[in-house]
């Protein structure tokens, strides 16, 4: 209970200072309430005296950010005006440089044509501008404006040559004559080029020369000379043209004669030419034999036979004896046996006839072996200069044509030279056979009417 009382009297004590604490702290409450609300008017004024400024502040802020925003937009659209515009400049600068690298290529290529069309001796006039070009050319030092005018030049150089052709023209140069480099005068009318030297002593055409700088001086004679001399000095004369633009001249140039075609042959026209010889020598001699065979005269056979029939035997015998060679061997055969059988007369003359066969064919068959012996050995020229020509392209290859026209030369002529030897042999040698085959065929007519001649008596 005592316990009781005392909780109560701390507790209501406890009641009265918390009492007294809640009433401190509202009055302190009320206290800041009232500073604070003090504070809130005084901010509340200075906001308002800070408001205006502010605004007008921002507004200038917001003004500056759209015109930043504007100049922005523009300098963005004039960036992108800049890049369309520098890709088409660059588009454009591609095109113009492939317009150049064109044109450079194009006029290179004429250059070309030009300095390889133009007539030989008229290099000596551009050959300076043409290197001159073709220097700038290869050079990746030169500019293009260097280039092209160095091109530019070639092609005035061109159209003033034109310009001259039409009419023709002439100029001073230099050329090989004889082998020896001389001064003197060109003229070009056309494709045809003249020259005359300044000596006087050589006229000619002028025409390119093989692995030379100089064009070659061909001469046409002295009365062509004279000519192209007043049409090279003076501008006027007369002078030969060749329609084949020099195709003539190198045909002749290239136009061997038979000594020449023999060196070329080779070795083996030794042979060809020795069997040639000797074919035609017997050829002409066997000609002359058959042809000086002696014949008897018409009357001498009815004059022997009229003689056997009277029984004249030596009279006979002196008649037959006259007729020299195969016609009088038959006929002194057939009058020392007239008195024989007629068969066996007839066996006697057979048998001279037999023995004269051999001696009115020899040397026939040489000309036949001739005939079928060159062309062989035409043939073997052939393989052993086709063999020549295989070594050499072995050693120099295919591009020297003229290491090769020895080994070409061989093969081919030593055919053309065998087939030349063999025609005309075969051609002899069936004349001459025939004319020996004739010369017995009147043999045996002569025998054949000895022997019928006879009268059956004297048996």
């Amino acid at each position: 209970m005592k316990a009781s009382l005392i909780t109560l009297l701390a507790l209501a004590a406890a009641t009265t200072g918390f009492a007294q604490s809640f009433n401190q702290a509202a009055a302190n409450a009320s206290s800041d309430l009232q500073a604070a609300l003090d504070e809130l008017a005084s901010l509340r004024e200075q906001i308002a005296d800070e408001k205006i400024p502010l605004s007008r502040e921002l507004t200038q802020l917001e003004n500056t950010v759209i015109q930043r925003r504007s100049e922005q937009r523009r300098v963005t659209t004039a960036r992108d005006n800049r890049t369309v515009d520098l890709n088409a400049l660059q588009a454009e600068v591609n095109a113009r440089r492939d317009e150049n690298s064109y044109l450079a290529n194009l006029m290179g290529e004429y250059i070309r044509q030009f300095e390889s069309r133009i007539h030989i001796s008229e290099l000596q006039l551009y050959e300076d501008v043409i290197r001159e070009a073709g220097r700038a050319a290869d050079n990746p030092a030169v500019s293009t404006k260097d280039r092209f005018q160095a091109q530019i030049n070639v092609l005035n150089s061109s159209l003033d040559r034109l310009e001259n052709a039409i009419g023709g023209h002439r100029f001073r140069g230099n050329a090989v004559a004889g082998g020896i480099l001389k001064e003197g005068h060109f003229a070009v009318i056309g494709p045809f080029g003249y020259f005359s030297s300044a000596d006087g002593t050589e006229a000619g055409i002028a025409r390119l020369q093989v692995n030379a700088d100089y064009p070659a001086i061909v001469s046409l004679g002295r009365d062509f000379g004279t000519g192209i001399t007043a049409v090279t000095t003076t501008g006027a004369g007369l002078f030969p043209l060749d329609p084949s633009l020099g195709d003539a001249l190198r045909l002749d140039a290239a136009r061997q004669n038979i000594i020449q075609q023999i060196q070329a042959g080779g070795p083996v026209m030794i042979f060809i030419l020795t069997l040639a010889f000797a074919a035609t020598a017997i050829a002409i001699f066997k000609y002359f034999e058959l042809s000086g065979v002696q014949r008897p005269h018409p009357g001498d056979l009815q004059k022997i036979l009229d003689h056997l029939n009277a029984g004249e035997q030596d009279e006979a015998l002196a008649i037959a004896s006259k007729v020299k060679g195969p016609f009088g061997s038959v006929l002194v055969s057939g009058v020392k046996h007239y008195d024989q059988d007629k068969e066996l007369l007839e066996e006697i003359l057979y048998e001279r006839l037999l023995a004269s066969q051999p001696k009115l064919e020899r040397y026939i068959a040489f000309i036949a072996l001739t005939a079928g012996a060159a062309p062989l050995l035409g043939l073997l020229g052939t393989v052993t200069g086709m063999i020549r020509t295989f070594k050499l392209i072995t050693v120099f290859g295919t591009g020297d044509a003229k290491s090769l026209s020895s080994g070409i030369s061989e093969a081919l002529i030593t055919t053309q030279w065998g087939l030349y030897v063999a025609i005309p042999a075969l051609l002899c040698q069936a004349l001459l056979f025939r004319k020996a085959k004739g010369t017995l065929s009147e043999m045996e007519q002569t025998s054949v009417a000895f022997v019928n001649g006879l009268n059956p008596n004297n048996k």
